[in-house]
């Protein structure tokens, strides 16, 4: 069936996914841009639409969030959605969010990193929900990546792989601490919140319970020399 012309630009005015069969390395490097939301899984380029405003909303603030904490620990680096993670040959995933620890900096080139990030974080929009959730997270996992946050906002869920293809945990409320970024710690309260908490104020309650703890550590370590 042909699609008129004239059609498109209501097709495309929505959320969509968009698949092209036959495609090469060559075509993905040369399509890609800053502006354009494009993977390449075995031969397809998948195109994506741009995010809805809550979607956004909890990028920014993840964003925000995850960059402050490792900046303020040293523990690694946080890229968005427009940074490359080369996986196999043929494989070229932008997932929403990634972390790489310090140790894993060398993989990291101006606009693409080789090899799977230590955390990767996935945002599910109706349009995409059923590719991150399918194909998406096998590549990840047959990719190595250790830690995988799916963060499914049409259901309000939060899952957790770790590593990819092995669920850890589904939570709708409650606190997660991640592996691949000691010391963090996320409220899934917060993913659901509208408008979304300030995320000063979250850090500042991570950092917070971060030296609490670590102060008791100590206290008792002292206690035990006494």
């Amino acid at each position: 069936m042909m699609i008129r012309e004239s059609a498109l630009p209501e097709l495309l005015a929505g959320e969509y996914l968009i698949k092209r069969y036959g495609a090469t390395i060559a075509d993905y490097e040369r399509l890609a841009d800053e502006d354009t939301r494009l993977e390449l899984l075995d031969g397809v380029l998948i195109l994506q639409s741009a995010a809805d405003m809550h979607h956004e909303d909890l990028f920014g603030f993840l964003l925000v969030l995850l960059r402050m904490y490792a900046q303020r620990r040293r523990r690694g680096m946080v890229r968005g959605s427009r940074t490359a993670m080369i996986l196999q040959r043929g494989r070229r995933f932008e997932p929403d969010l990634l972390f790489l620890k310090q140790a894993n900096a060398g993989r990291c080139g101006k606009v693409s990193i080789r090899g799977p990030a230590d955390l990767v974080i996935e945002i599910l929009s109706p349009a995409t929900r059923d590719y991150d959730l399918g194909d998406k997270r096998k590549a990840y996992a047959k990719g190595g990546i250790p830690e995988l946050w799916l963060i499914d906002l049409p259901s309000s869920v939060f899952l957790v792989d770790r590593p990819a293809g092995t669920q850890l945990a589904s939570m709708e409320a409650g606190r997660y601490e991640s592996r691949a970024l000691p010391g963090f710690w996320l409220d899934v309260d917060w993913l659901w919140q509208r408008p979304l908490p300030d995320p000063d104020e979250c850090l500042a309650k991570i950092l917070g319970s971060r030296s609490t703890t670590t102060q008791r550590r100590r206290n008792g370590r002292n206690g035990r020399t006494q």
